[in-house]
């Protein structure tokens, strides 16, 4: 012999062996990857989901906000002179917004104007201190709703 111990040589070879396979052991083990993969995931998910309320809140309060202008300018089509229609549309408006309860009437206002041969009747809202559309990890959408109808006046 050349003075090698054989059974240092085995003993290394079986600790070498079982170190890579500890170490793949190890990388292979996958108990508890889910975990670490729900606590990367789950804030992003929130934050996907809570944007969308948010923005489905927003498109929510724009449609009802376009749905008064658009009341409004329907119940001023009947009004023979510009006071009547302003009137009528200001009143049929504001009607709106009390009916569907989710506006404060402090925030809203409603302009309506006459030009030649047209009303365009505009309802604006200031949403900016609705609590569904201030979440601080959320781009905010506008904080200002303005809506516009317009009718045509007269005949054909």
């Amino acid at each position: 012999m050349t003075g090698v111990d054989v059974r240092t040589d085995a003993v290394s070879a079986r600790t070498a062996g079982r170190g890579r396979k500890g170490i793949a052991a190890i990388l292979s083990h996958t108990g508890g990857s889910m975990l670490i993969e729900f606590a990367v995931l789950l804030p992003v998910m929130l934050m996907l989901t809570f944007g969308i309320i948010s923005y489905a809140w927003w498109f929510l309060v724009a449609n009802g906000i376009q749905q008064a202008a658009n009341d409004g300018a329907r119940a001023a089509i009947a009004g023979l002179d510009a006071t009547e229609r302003r009137n009528l549309a200001t009143g049929k408006a504001t009607e709106h917004l009390k009916n569907l309860g989710r506006y404060d009437m402090q925030r809203a206002t409603i302009a309506v104007s006459e030009g030649t041969g047209q009303l365009t009747i505009t309802v604006s809202y200031d949403a900016s201190r609705d609590g569904n559309l201030r979440l601080p990890f959320v781009p905010a959408p506008p904080s200002r709703i303005v809506q516009r109808a317009t009718i045509l006046l007269g005949g054909l």
